[in-house]
């Protein structure tokens, strides 16, 4: 019995986890889940009370594979490579994205039905579009988290604004970068654009952006994000390894609860670490994590191989 990986194929965590697993010996496979249209054939067939899946060439899924890696599932309409068909069929496109996810979203959850394991779970990869909840979930299990505020309200933006000194503003479900609130951003020319979208406020924590890695309830490696932008996802940055024993007992233990809280087997939990105090922003149920062990030396793609492997 081997392991099962859902990504795209040329995503640099698939492959490292890959040769992670065949270097022990482990059979692997992929479903291109980001293939479209149409260049992944599954199935979820109903015979009488029996129920089967097959996606690819694969038929007993559950008789060859114990572990589903679930790196991504695809078919997000806000990806690049749906640009061009948005602009020329809208709703046929999101119509066919939405079939899609639903039938492969389907068929892994009939797989854990059956008894394979899914690290991490369609429902726990959800929590990514739920920050606000992620962080009263924190907040509620004693996890230290920014004060934060998410809403479409002007008025809650402005009440925010004045008791919280400097305020950074970004996406309620993430996918774009964080700026500074200004003055004029107050205006109400400005503010009025909230009933397009909510946004979520927080409060800016001068310090280091950490991220620890968790597998299995255990931290298993940390780093430091060397940049001195506000996010450093909006340039070029370097990364410096933390070795564990020099990592902050509290920030350990806190990434891990985190990690325990939300139920994810696997995370990245990103931390701002401050002079006087240290918060969690979010813990990711599908970290980046490759370039991290090219460029600090962390061995993340080794421990996640290693807990995949093991049934």
């Amino acid at each position: 019995m081997g392991v099962l990986l859902i990504g795209p194929e040329a995503d640099l965590q698939v492959k490292a986890v890959t040769r992670e697993l065949e270097k022990r010996g482990v059979e692997t496979a992929l479903w291109d889940a980001s293939s479209w249209p149409g260049d992944v054939p599954a199935t979820v067939r109903h015979v009488g009370d029996q129920t089967s899946v097959s996606v690819a060439d694969t038929e007993e899924i559950p008789a060859e594979y114990h572990t589903i890696y679930l790196r991504q599932l695809g078919f997000d309409a806000r990806y690049p490579e749906f640009e061009s068909e948005l602009d020329e069929r809208p709703l046929s496109v999101i119509n066919q994205i939405r079939e899609y996810r639903g039938l492969l979203l389907s068929a892994v959850k009939r797989l854990q039905d059956e008894g394979v394991r899914v690290i991490n779970p369609p429902e726990a990869m959800s929590i990514h579009d739920l920050k606000p909840w992620q962080l009263s979930t924190l907040s509620a299990a004693g996890v230290p988290v920014p004060e934060t505020c998410s809403t479409n309200d002007p008025d809650e933006v402005r009440t925010f604004a004045n008791r919280v000194e400097d305020v950074i503003y970004k996406p309620v479900t993430g996918g774009g970068h964080a700026h500074r609130l200004e003055k004029d951003d107050l205006e109400d020319e400005r503010l009025t654009r909230l009933a397009n979208s909510p946004v979520q406020f927080q409060e800016r924590i001068d310090g280091d952006d950490v991220r620890v890695f968790v597998v299995d309830g255990e931290a298993v490696a940390a780093a430091r994000i060397v940049s001195d932008a506000l996010d450093y996802r909006s340039v070029e940055h370097d990364v410096e390894r933390i070795p564990l024993d020099s990592l902050d007992p509290e920030i350990e233990r806190a990434a891990c609860r985190a990690a325990t809280q939300l139920e994810l087997p696997f995370t990245g939990v990103d931390v701002i670490d401050g002079s006087d105090r240290f918060v969690v922003l979010e813990a990711n149920p599908s970290p980046m994590f490759a370039t991290f062990d090219e460029l600090a030396g962390t061995r993340v793609a080794d421990e996640l191989a290693a807990f995949l492997a093991d049934p």
